[in-house]
């Protein structure tokens, strides 16, 4: 499996980041050299992917980018959106019979298929930044249940897409204290609707197209959502008067995977050069996502968006909530033959880790 910690985690977190950004600054400009730095043959790879080029793609973009690169364009991820390969609740299954070479898929698409790997989508995971969720899910994804989980499908993660983790937009009177929760209709599913029962509110699912009429016309009050670009991309914000301050509500995992045959038939360079551009890949999507937060921030700034601060009363109320949802997934998982609560608390312990590298 090519998932491993990466050179980053034995530096210091911002020494490891800047550097990591210089050097694929470096790579991806207009105008570098073109020779191979990697000789090899013509490799072609289509990845499955859904929707638009967006914050969530850029990792992959990135890699992508480094390969032609590093390859002379010898080796070619070709990015196929819109989900023109598959359905992204098929992506696994387009792994698993050969379809194409890559695909990102997102376990909680099919929580069933896999079960062990959504031990990373778990809701209020402490993993409040990007640096400390790939750390960590890098050496999840490294664990024998979960590499064996991935090998029934005939897959082999490369990297993850990163998300941000969740906040809670909205519009009328400011929830700035726990009681002010109580009765407000918020949007959000799985564990994240059991953290805004905890708080007294009371949560619905609906698709995002329809968030924003209903938020419009007062059916919903707010809405949890990876923060800040889906807010922006759905123009929530323009309805909106308020917004939870580094909540980090949790977030949810995806991986971009290869078929192991095909990532079995690359020549050794090529499979070293991939595990090489990870690194990179992460950094340009941290500073994509950055891009997009520091011009979405003003835009709130400008909107006057008041920030609601965790008080501690609200973060007792979280933390108990979802202790529930976890045990409910250690349990699910180790009645399925997955080592539940080994593997929950590595979670822990790298997420520890990781925020203590930073």
């Amino acid at each position: 499996m090519i998932i491993k910690k990466t050179p980053a985690a034995s530096l210091g977190l911002a020494a490891a980041v800047a550097a990591t950004l210089t050097a694929s600054a470096a790579i991806f400009a207009p105008g570098a050299a073109a020779a191979a730095e990697v000789e090899g043959p013509k490799v072609k790879w289509l990845v499955s992917l859904w929707g638009a080029r967006r914050g969530f793609t850029e990792g992959v973009e990135g890699l992508k980018d480094y390969l032609a690169e590093k390859t002379d364009g010898n080796f070619e991820l070709s990015l196929e959106y819109g989900g023109v390969l598959s359905d992204p609740k098929e992506n696994i299954d387009g792994l698993q019979l050969g379809a194409f070479e890559a695909a990102t898929v997102c376990p909680f698409y099919h929580p069933d298929k896999t079960p062990a790997s959504m031990g990373l989508s778990q809701a209020f995971l402490p993993l409040p930044s990007f640096e400390a969720q790939y750390r960590v899910y890098a050496e999840y994804l490294k664990h024998p249940a979960v590499h064996e989980e991935w090998d029934k499908w005939s897959a082999t993660p490369i990297m993850s897409a990163l998300m941000p983790n969740y906040e809670v937009m909205g519009r009328g009177e400011a929830p700035t204290s726990l009681a002010d929760w109580e009765g407000k209709r918020i949007n959000a599913s799985g564990g994240h609707a059991a953290l805004m029962e905890a708080l007294g509110a009371v949560p619905s699912t609906m698709p995002a197209p329809d968030l924003y009429n209903s938020l419009e016309r007062g059916v919903i009050d707010g809405i949890a959502y990876p923060y800040t670009y889906a807010f922006v991309s759905y123009r929530f914000h323009e309805l909106s008067g308020w917004v939870t301050d580094a909540w980090n509500l949790g977030t949810i995992q995806c991986t971009v995977a290869a078929n192991t045959d095909a990532y079995n038939a690359l020549p050794d360079q090529y499979k070293a050069l991939l595990e090489e551009a990870v690194p990179a890949a992460y950094a340009h999507q941290i500073a994509a996502y950055e891009e997009i937060d520091a011009a979405n921030e003003k835009e709130f700034e400008a909107l006057g968006l008041e920030r609601i601060a965790m008080t501690d009363d609200i973060k007792a109320a979280l933390e108990a909530a979802v202790k529930p949802s976890w045990q409910s997934w250690i349990d699910d998982v180790t009645s399925k033959g997955f080592p539940g609560q080994e593997l929950f608390d590595l979670i822990m312990s790298e997420a520890e880790k990781a925020q203590a590298g930073q």
